[in-house]
């Protein structure tokens, strides 16, 4: 859990870090050369795709052996057959929380800050409209890859299979999600407090991305571990049903 948590929040300040040293650029910078920029496009493409591996593979091999260790080579094997079944979902779906996210900045943001910019709007309302995205695209962002990951399925019939569950079926799933996202919203606080100038960004900008990701993948394990038990259990039937 420790890796997964801290290589996702790694990435994201990362990609934080390349977002605010290109917006930095004018036209009197020098440009940086053009293998540079391929090889840190290319390095982070592979940190997400590793990453992602390790995700899936870690929720996997969860449900499929509980708590028993697991080492990341073996995280990596589990998780790469179910990276190409969901990598065009979860493009989707980011694009969905993006979408979301720019639609909340552009309403509330104007209603709030009338007249001031969207790149002017403070960072802490731009996390907490990612958070909003997040929380009503949250039953499929959890429920397809348990589906894809439990009954091997691609992810759009994962997707169909997707309404014959609901998440309050889940033992304490929303008691979680309110937990959670009070968690998340709190981890914004620094951002108000502080600000995000200089070294301060990386305590707001760590503390927010070290929240959601364990948050995000604490419920990812509700959800998985309960579509595993309820596939055992219809197993288990079909095969008393047989012997009958």
């Amino acid at each position: 859990m420790v890796l997964v948590v801290g290589l996702h929040v790694a990435m994201a300040l990362l990609i934080e870090d390349v977002v605010a040293a290109t917006e930095g650029m004018d036209a009197r910078s020098a440009t940086p050369p053009f293998w540079a920029t391929f090889l840190l496009g290319m390095g982070m493409i592979l940190c997400g795709i590793l990453w992602q591996m390790l995700y899936l593979g870690f929720l996997k091999t969860a449900a499929a052996s509980g708590g028993q260790p697991k080492q990341p080579m073996q995280l990596l094997r589990s998780g790469r057959p179910y990276f190409w079944r969901i990598l065009l979902f979860q493009m989707l779906l980011g694009f969905a929380v993006m979408l979301l996210n720019a639609v909340f900045l552009n309403v509330l943001g104007g209603l709030i800050w009338q007249g001031r910019p969207i790149e002017d709007l403070p960072v802490w309302f731009a996390q907490i409209c990612a958070l909003a995205g997040m929380l009503i695209v949250l039953k499929p962002m959890l429920l397809v890859p348990a589906c894809v990951i439990v009954y091997d399925l691609s992810a759009f019939a994962a997707f169909g299979q997707m309404r014959f569950y609901r998440l309050g079926q889940i033992d304490g799933i929303f008691k979680a999600i309110a937990i959670g996202f009070g968690v998340i919203g709190l981890s914004v606080l620094p951002s108000v407090l502080l600000g995000t100038e200089g070294q301060r960004r990386y305590l707001s900008s760590g503390l927010y991305s070290v929240a959601t990701s364990l948050v995000l993948l604490i419920l990812a394990m509700m959800a998985v571990l309960w579509i595993q038990q309820e596939f055992n259990a219809s197993a288990a039937k079909a095969s008393e049903e047989l012997r009958e």
